[in-house]
């Protein structure tokens, strides 16, 4: 590789972890603007743009992703407009769809009819569907330094519509609505602007490009049920929560989830990096095991370090969100589990992604959102938000286990599997113990026994790691 892989991914990371700082600041922000009820019946908009988002992109990003290297370089303008051709059909299909009924979409989800809202509704699936395909072109180009500013301009302008919103309409739900499509159109048009040899209108007129609208429709649309599958099983909790508890309990859950956010921006930044990286590996030295194993040896030692620092932490990181968000606190240990296990498994699914097995990602996510619905749906009515993280934990081992497994039958690597369930286990016993635990000092020194058993796991395998490194990287 041209470029050092630590230096690549400190161009790509920054920009989440300045964006990390100023999204605690806008949590806290929130939480202090807004009641835990408002926040619920915001993250039903999130939910909502979500489900469109999939539903709209019929797969055309993944194919994007994985045909981009394989394209000549002067043919890539091709493959993105032939990426977006379908996905702009299938929204505005969406868009009529939701001004059609608006009435009974906006009813279910905020409880009130209203045609402003069904309007940010179809704004933010469209908003959400350009910044996709933008932000691609700068992560598959490895742009990481523009990625970066991108990821701070987009939090900065959050923060600042945020308070703008507040001001004008007072402490409603809409405010985050309106900021986070205000957002998305703002970015939107930055990353165009800046990845514009690729949006170049001309690239229309360009033939011969390796890859047709068929060939990227045939790749992609096993994603459809794929991805819904994969968000289903990641928003069912949410979802469970809504139908059998209160605009309340989520509120604190999603609050709950901001604080993990150290763990969730750790997945987004290894997951932004690393699939460039891994593709360009494969296609260049496809042998080379001994690389994907020890990058998933660093990522599994630093997730699981960020974990058991998460769950520490939770009673003094709850203080940021203020009094009526104290009980998200108990939320929080399971809830790391998600980030962390999900963030490994990008490097041990490997297999299945370099050799274009993608109907084995259907079996995958099907499964797993099985299990997260069946146990959720069982447990929520009882326990609440502490119940769906606990399932929702145990949903995503699942998730790991499956992925791994099926990987290493195209493309056995040695990973450390073992290590990594033992951990599992042992942060398992740790944030089942931390629930129930609220005095500060008491959390942190319980913290000791699986850092260290942590440390002694996989000391070894990261001073090998160090000591080799520029012969791994190579």
């Amino acid at each position: 590789m041209n470029e050092n892989l630590l230096q690549k991914f400190l161009k790509f990371s920054y920009g989440n972890w300045v964006g990390l700082i100023i999204g605690l600041f806008t949590t806290m922000v929130i939480t202090r603007l807004l009641s835990p009820t408002i926040l619920g019946k915001a993250s039903m908009f999130e939910i909502f743009i979500q489900v469109g988002f999939i539903i709209t992109v019929v797969g055309a990003d993944q194919a994007f992703l994985r045909f981009f290297y394989e394209e000549q370089p002067n043919k890539r303008g091709v493959l993105l407009y032939n990426s977006l051709r379908i996905p702009v059909l299938t929204s505005f299909t969406v868009i009529v769809l939701i001004i059609l009924f608006y009435k009974p979409i906006t009813a279910f989800l905020f409880e009130k009819e209203s045609f402003i809202l069904a309007l940010a509704l179809a704004f933010g699936i469209v908003a959400q569907l350009f910044l996709r395909f933008s932000e691609l072109v700068i992560r598959m180009q490895q742009k990481g330094n523009l990625y970066s500013l991108l990821q701070i301009f987009q939090k900065l302008f959050y923060l600042s519509l945020i308070l703008i919103f507040f001001y004008l309409i007072g402490p409603n739900f809409e405010v985050l609505v309106f900021s986070k499509v205000a957002t998305f159109i703002l970015t939107v048009g930055i990353a165009i602007y800046y990845g514009k040899s690729l949006w170049k209108l001309s690239n229309f007129k360009i033939k011969g490009a390796k890859h047709t609208q068929k060939d990227i429709l045939k790749y992609g649309l096993p994603f459809v049920l794929t991805i819904f599958l994969s968000w289903l099983f990641e928003a069912f909790d949410k979802i469970a929560i809504r139908q059998w508890s209160t605009y309340e309990e989520l509120g604190l859950y999603s609050a709950a989830m901001r604080l993990v956010i150290l763990v969730m921006v750790f997945r987004h930044t290894f997951s932004t990096f690393w699939t460039p990286v891994a593709y360009e590996k494969f296609e260049k030295r496809p042998d080379d095991k001994d690389f994907f194993r020890y990058i998933s040896i660093v990522v599994s030692f630093l997730m699981f370090l960020v974990a058991i620092f998460s769950i520490a932490a939770k009673d003094i990181i709850v203080i940021l969100l203020g009094s009526d968000y104290r009980d998200s606190a108990s939320i929080v240990p399971f809830l790391v589990f998600m980030p962390i296990l999900y963030t490994i498994s990008e490097t041990t699914v490997i297999g299945i992604n370099f050799y274009k097995k993608i109907n084995w990602h259907i079996f995958i996510a099907g499964i797993a959102c099985g299990v997260n619905i069946l146990g959720n749906s069982l447990i929520v009515p009882h326990f609440g938000a502490i119940g769906a993280s606990i399932v929702t934990a145990f949903s995503f081992v699942v998730f790991f286990t499956l992925r791994t497994l099926i990987s290493l039958k195209y493309y056995k690597v040695k990973y450390p599997l073992i290590r990594i369930y033992l951990m599992v286990i042992i942060i398992s016993i740790y944030a089942l113990i931390s629930i129930e635990i609220t005095n500060f000092m008491h959390n942190i020194l319980l913290a000791l026994i699986p850092l260290l058993i942590l440390n002694v796991l996989f000391l070894k395998d990261l001073w090998y790691f160090v000591k080799n490194r520029k012969i791994l990287l190579n």
